[in-house]
């Protein structure tokens, strides 16, 4: 009986090899271990999952998809610009990304991806929206989005995202990024009278609602005077109802800050 590999099996599924391994690991796919630990696959293995998947569910997902695709080396900036075409906006490519940062997440916690995986996933992904909002051009007046992580939040993708999104819409950004000290955040916001909105960023790794709020207290108080808006994003343990500013917790939320701040910036141009 022959054995085949996991490129062979991915190749007669039609996905891509990350796929086949979780689906392995995880008793939906038969499959046999070699001596060295290496996975093997039988024809009547695969074509019995083929047909079971055809009447239960998509063999792959969008999300695995993506991972697919950032766990390949073609290129990630390209595969973003298809999505903005098969998708018709960056905002909506944020909106079918952000479950693929979760399940990022989900998997880095749950021990079935490697801090090592991790890091190379979202650093690729990291860099091609990087490039991918450069190449958006901007008007010379464009108002400016500060965009900062708080102080114990390492993780920016959620950030990347935004100023794509913002970047489509005619905003500029000045990035601040990972840890970034409430202070500091504050007297950038005071020095730098272009910046008309500031979008700060926690995820789930942040457990301290006590620095949240102070986080918003401080950058509050200094929007407010300023008549800048703040925008809390990520799922971390903002305020339910901070005093100044607005909870976008998931990517969803921009539909909405899309029409808040285009109307914002049809009310400053009549003046």
């Amino acid at each position: 009986m022959e054995l085949l590999s996991t490129s062979d099996a991915a190749r007669i599924i039609g996905v891509g090899t990350t796929s086949v391994k979780r689906w392995a690991d995880t008793g939906l796919l038969d499959c046999v271990r070699t001596a060295g630990g290496h996975r093997r696959f039988t024809r009547d293995s695969l074509d019995r999952f083929i047909r079971l998947q055809s009447h239960e569910e998509p063999v792959a997902t969008e999300v695995d998809r993506w991972l697919d695709a950032l766990s390949s080396d073609m290129s990630h900036e390209l595969a973003l610009v298809r999505a903005r075409s098969r998708l018709g906006s960056w905002r909506r490519v944020a909106d079918e990304l952000d479950p693929v940062l979760a399940e990022v997440g989900r998997r880095w916690s749950d021990g079935e991806m490697s801090i090592a995986e991790e890091h190379i996933l979202t650093e690729r992904l990291s860099r091609a929206l990087a490039r991918v909002s450069e190449s958006l051009p901007l008007a010379p007046n464009a108002p400016s989005c500060l965009l900062a992580c708080v102080e114990s939040e390492e993780h920016t993708l959620g950030l990347s995202l935004a100023e794509l999104c913002l970047r489509e819409i005619g905003w500029a950004s000045v990035w601040m990024g990972a840890r970034s000290p409430i202070e500091a955040i504050a007297e950038r916001v005071r020095a730098d009278s272009r910046i008309r909105l500031v979008g700060l960023s926690a995820t789930e790794a942040c457990r301290d609602p006590a620095l949240l709020r102070r986080v918003v207290a401080t950058v509050g108080l200094v929007c407010s005077e300023r008549d800048v808006a703040l925008i809390l994003g990520g799922r971390g343990p903002w305020p339910d109802e901070p005093r100044y500013g607005a909870r976008c917790g998931v990517m969803e939320g921009f539909a909405d800050l899309h029409k808040q701040l285009r109307g914002a910036r049809e009310e400053r141009s009549a003046l």
